[in-house]
């Protein structure tokens, strides 16, 4: 029967079709991956939720913009295989006569056939997955409601994009590939080595040095010229994180291409063999080992995100109150008789019953806001706001405390860890007015006083001496007062049907004035309105128990622990849902590039053992030969990854407030056992792939 070139290719097709189904599977797997995480980030629900301009919404395209670097290079890296096991086949075709221009084009159209269904199919496979981690998130971590997804033709278009775009690269491989002229180079591309220059120990020591410059340029140096120049680095600055990159592919290039014999000879004879199969290619060893390690660094940094935003429940957590509710005294809100009602028909035992009233006065302070070009500005107001005010009797009567003011000074209240910000000074208020009768006075500032159950969510708090206090408070009315109700419970837990209906009440009872977020102030607002100005902080927030924003967003939230311990989740499930998703993207892109590229180390070397196998060895030393790249391939990464975002984390804990807090503390535990977590994930790759290697080498 004869067959023509078109049938041959096709029986070759058929017959290398594990060569076939690897690209296909690695850039579709990509296009998925890519797809997916732009689906879950672009979806309504996601958009809504994540602030413009926060760090979160910034922390998530970094990371998408690693996870887009390293699968489109992923892709760059499967192309370059797939052309290498091409290469025979088309050197024979082209030793057999057939035209080069011919070969051209039938490869062309079948990498442009492969590519195009491998996009199409990781577009749709990748909306796919991302909704059912949707629907696995809303079943398994928390009841999300009637909250969906939101599907927008962004996260699509990004998907469909990035299958375009990384198909550019492919074809200026495939290109490089067909135009070489020598039919031998063409014939033995498969064999064809990638070294790298030697490295030096000098080389290895300034990756170290570029990779802790790039940190501490990038993410220290910005904080300490604010905090002492009041100056603001341009975004351009930024830039100096690249050193960080170019440090990694220091240590990876020096770790693959060191040379010295060093103090132990007789280790490095044992080694030579193994380590210059990873010489000869070791351009792509060293990219992918790149590869992992950012993508690594990224999961990790997406995991370590979810400790730290469940901590932040802790200070409510720790508070001696175990209720708390805060209004304004003129409004007709929950009282003393509405919570013993509520406690007699939910069986609910109270102690510890406390009502405080605070004064509401103008307090001076300092409103500090950067320029367009980069300069810290410090405004001083003499009314820059309303806050609370208490006289140290009162004080220390309802806290159990011995605070000693003198007269003419004040005690800023402030929670068990709270510490200074930037942007507001402890020392900030020198004066305090009376808004009834305009009579202001000077104060001096004393000092901070520690105590959680009195911080309110909505407003600043200090105490005041006996005297000052009395003069001070002068004509107020109920209208300039804030009343606060603490309580405890006998039994925190059982009372969470006791805080549903509180809080269920207590949302019904708030009037339209109550509706605003924690940073509306009510003396800024009547005097922007009185000098017909816009308020920019006037808006109204929408009072519903099914509002998990009001947690975070409402001036008036009532600190209940049980409802709060209860609702947290929900409160933030879209921002535990994106992070865990990005995390679980990056460690399967860890995961298939790994498993790839170590399979790879089996096939390409195949020959070499088989010659080796002949030359005398037998497979324990085999297998150490493998074992030996894999262990280079699967640690170093792992390890650099695990030291880059476990230190990042300490030193972003340390330069945030200058100090340590127990929720900090308990964050980083949290972050041990994730990290714990995923190095056994490691273990588990490592092991398949040594698995399949040790099949395909037999030994």
């Amino acid at each position: 029967m004869k067959l023509s070139l078109s049938d041959l290719l096709k029986k070759l097709r058929k017959y290398n079709q594990r060569n076939y189904l690897q690209f296909i599977f690695c850039m579709t797997f990509s296009v998925l991956l890519i797809t997916s995480y732009a689906v879950m980030l672009y979806s309504t629900i996601v958009q809504q939720t994540l602030p413009v301009g926060g760090d979160s919404r910034k922390q998530v395209m970094m990371i998408f913009a690693i996870a887009i670097a390293g699968c489109l290079i992923f892709i760059m890296y499967a192309a370059n295989l797939f052309l290498k096991y091409k290469s025979r086949e088309t050197g024979v075709f082209l030793a057999l006569g057939a035209k080069k221009k011919y070969l051209s084009q039938k490869l062309t159209i079948e990498l442009l056939q492969l590519m195009i269904g491998c996009i199409a199919a990781g577009v749709i496979l990748g909306i796919g997955l991302a909704f059912l981690i949707w629907q696995i998130f809303r079943l398994i971590l928390v009841n999300l409601g009637e909250m969906s997804l939101g599907l927008t033709v962004e996260g699509i278009a990004i998907g469909l994009v990035f299958g375009l775009v990384s198909m550019i690269p492919v074809l200026f491989q495939l290109y490089n590939f067909v135009r070489r002229t020598d039919m031998m180079e063409i014939l033995y591309h498969q064999h064809k080595s990638e070294p790298l220059r030697p490295a030096t120990a000098k080389y290895g020591v300034s990756g170290i040095i570029l990779l802790i410059a790039g940190i501490l340029l990038g993410f220290v140096v910005p904080s300490i010229v604010s905090n002492t120049m009041g100056v603001l680095l341009p975004g351009i600055w930024s830039a100096t994180y690249l050193l960080s990159l170019i440090g990694i592919y220091r240590i990876m290039t020096y770790t693959i291409m060191k040379s010295k014999r060093g103090r132990n000879p007789q280790k490095y004879y044992n080694d030579l063999i193994a380590s210059n199969m990873m010489k000869f290619q070791g351009r792509q060893t060293v990219r992918n080992m790149c590869i992992i390690a950012l993508l690594l660094s990224a999961s990790l940094f997406a995991c370590f995100y979810p400790p730290q935003l469940a901590s932040s429940t802790n200070a409510i957590a720790n508070s001696p109150a175990d209720y708390e509710l805060h209004y304004n005294h003129a409004e007709d809100e929950v009282d003393q008789q509405d919570l013993y009602r509520l406690a007699k028909k939910h069986d609910v035992k109270i102690k510890n019953y406390q009502e405080i009233i605070f004064s509401e006065l103008l307090a001076s302070g300092v409103e500090r806001d950067w320029t367009d070009d980069g300069k810290l500005i410090e405004d001083y107001r003499k009314d820059h706001r309303l806050a609370d005010f208490i006289d140290a009797a009162t004080f220390n009567r309802e806290t159990n405390n011995t605070l000693e003011i003198p007269q003419g000074h004040y005690y800023r209240v402030k929670g068990q860890e709270e510490a200074e910000s930037f942007f507001e000074k402890d020392d900030d208020m020198d004066q305090v007015t009376n808004p009834v009768t305009k009579e202001a006075f000077p104060l001096k500032f004393k000092g901070i006083v520690r105590c959680q159950q009195l911080v309110s969510q909505g407003s600043r708090r200090y105490v005041l001496n006996d005297q000052d206090y009395q003069k001070v408070k002068t004509n107020l009315t109920q209208e300039n007062q804030t009343k606060q109700i603490l309580f405890n419970v006998a039994d925190v837990e059982a009372s969470y049907p006791f805080a549903q209906d509180v809080y269920q009440e207590f949302i019904e009872k708030a009037s339209p004035k109550m509706a605003v977020y924690n940073t509306y102030d009510a003396y800024q607002s009547a005097k922007a309105k009185a000098n017909n100005q816009d308020y920019g902080y006037d808006r109204k927030i929408e009072l519903t128990p099914s509002n998990t924003g009001l947690m975070d967003d409402w001036k008036y939230y009532p600190a209940m622990k049980v409802l709060v311990e209860n609702t947290f989740f929900q409160s933030v499930a879209v921002f535990f849902l994106v992070f865990i998703f990005v995390a679980i993207i990056c460690l399967a892109a860890v995961g298939v590039i790994s498993y790839t590229r170590s399979i790879t180390i089996g096939l390409s070397n195949q020959q070499l053992f088989e010659d080796l196998r002949r030359l005398g060895a037998n497979n324990h030393y085999i297998r150490k030969c493998v074992v030996s790249q894999l262990n280079k391939l699967f640690i170093l990464p792992t390890v650099l990854a695990s030291i880059l975002i476990y230190g990042f984390t300490l030193l972003m804990f340390s330069t945030n407030d200058g100090q340590f807090t127990s929720n900090e503390m308990n964050a980083l535990m949290m972050d041990s056992v994730l990290l714990i977590l995923v190095i056994l994930y490691q273990v588990i790759i490592y092991g398949v792939s040594f698995r399949k290697i040790k099949g395909i080498l037999k030994i």
